[in-house]
């Protein structure tokens, strides 16, 4: 086997569909035309597995019909990432694979503690070519959950709690944290019985794994686990946190992953680097060494709940993403998650652009009641000197110019934070 921290997540059932990935990966013209593999071609050893080339978004982006391997006739879905940090990015599922985003999603349900029986609000939107949505709805379909799809707007969660369950009555909750946060204040009540809400998109803990801002204020409202989950639209491959987790689980039967440095060499656990997944199982557009463009920290020792499957750490922030601003390297999920500790309710947006000389710059934009302002301002300076050792600029302004600024980079999520740098 190749010399790499990697080794040990290499089970003998891992490694076997691995290799049927492999075969199905090589039927698409792009490994065959741009990667030069050869459809007759076998993975003989890990250290050869090791060797072949990222697959990055662009490659995605640039050539995506050409990752299709299996006749058209064979799609009965196409999705599209959001595309945050570029343009969105096209995927075909087969039957095949929304048979496998079931699994995936129930094995990742299950892990937080939901059963036959329990019911799963899905506060995630199945429009769009929004894949997030159906693949939770699947996953409980298969667990044997009973579903609501209330969407974003978490629209009268009260009367939920008169809709029959088995014997347990546990709702669990799924949707993204800060907009979860938002719809819980507005809410006119809560269903009784909370097992555990599932936070997506966001990272609910800091980079030492402790409850970040947005963490707390669910398990405030709720007094329910808070519970983080991981995984990309090109991938479909979840890594999933139970109550007594520290990070989330690798799923072995459905992903290869690495951690890489800016030199695509893998980087030692503990150590934060690329996220690369290579997803077990794929059919219609397989993939190898997929380079998610997210930063994050592998974590191999045994985890609290008594696990040793590798957990992925809270997503730093994304490679594309990376700030620098008076020689200090800043991911923007750092400033988002102060902004939030000091500004909690307040309608915000982080804005990137360049200064004259080309260099990156911060603004962030909050719509704060006039009479809290200058606390808060000085708040905000004490804990960005600590925190970030410099001072971004922090304008008050109306909800307009907010909506004007998001207006600058169009996205189907509600976002924080917006870069205008490119």
């Amino acid at each position: 086997m190749a010399s790499t921290p990697y080794q040990t997540i290499f089970s003998p059932v891992q490694w076997a569909r691995l290799q049927i990935q492999f075969q199905q990966a090589v039927k698409s013209p792009f490994y065959r035309r741009h990667v030069g593999l050869k459809q007759t071609q076998k993975l003989k050893s890990v250290a050869e597995f090791f060797r072949l080339p990222i697959t990055t978004k662009a490659d995605l982006v640039n050539n995506n019909l050409d990752f299709l391997a299996v006749d058209a006739a064979c799609i009965c879905e196409w999705v599209t990432t959001s595309g945050t940090t570029g343009k969105p990015v096209r995927i075909a599922l087969s039957k095949r694979d929304i048979q496998r985003l079931a699994e995936n999603e129930a094995a990742a349900l299950r892990l937080a503690g939901m059963r036959a029986g329990d019911g799963l609000i899905i506060a995630v939107g199945m429009d769009r070519l929004f894949v997030a949505g159906l693949a939770y709805w699947l996953g409980a379909q298969k667990l044997g959950a009973v579903c609501l799809r209330s969407g974003p707007a978490l629209v009268d969660l009260s009367s939920i709690s008169i809709t029959p369950l088995g014997p347990s009555g546990r709702w669990f909750i799924i949707g993204v944290p800060s907009l979860l946060g938002a719809g819980f204040r507005l809410a006119d009540g809560l269903p009784p019985h909370i097992g555990g809400v599932i936070g997506i998109g966001e990272s609910l803990c800091d980079a030492d794994l402790n409850p970040n801002t947005i963490c707390r204020i669910l398990q405030d409202s709720t007094h329910a686990p808070v519970l983080s989950t991981y995984a990309s639209t090109e991938t479909c491959s979840t890594f999933a946190q139970g109550p007594q987790c520290r990070a989330n689980h690798l799923n072995p039967r459905m992903a290869i992953i690495e951690i890489l440095n800016d030199r695509s060499h893998p980087v030692a656990p503990g150590t934060p680097g690329r996220v690369v997944i290579t997803p077990l199982g794929q059919h219609a557009m397989p993939l190898l060494r997929f380079d998610t463009g997210d930063i994050a920290t592998l974590y191999t020792d045994r985890c609290p709940c008594g696990r040793r499957t590798p957990r992925l750490g809270p997503i730093l922030g994304r490679a594309a993403q990376l700030l620098k601003i008076q020689g200090v390297s800043v991911f923007a999920t750092a400033i988002i998650d102060l902004v939030r500790k000091v500004y909690p309710g307040m309608d915000t947006a982080i804005l990137a652009d360049r200064d004259s000389l080309g260099g990156d710059r911060i603004t962030i934009y909050v719509v704060c009641p006039a009479h809290r302002r200058d606390m808060l301002k000085k708040r905000f300076d004490r804990a960005a000197q600590s925190q970030l050792k410099w001072l971004p600029p922090v304008q008050y302004c109306q909800a307009q110019a907010i909506t004007e600024i998001r207006a600058l980079r169009p996205s189907r999520k509600a976002t924080i934070f917006i870069d205008a740098r490119y």
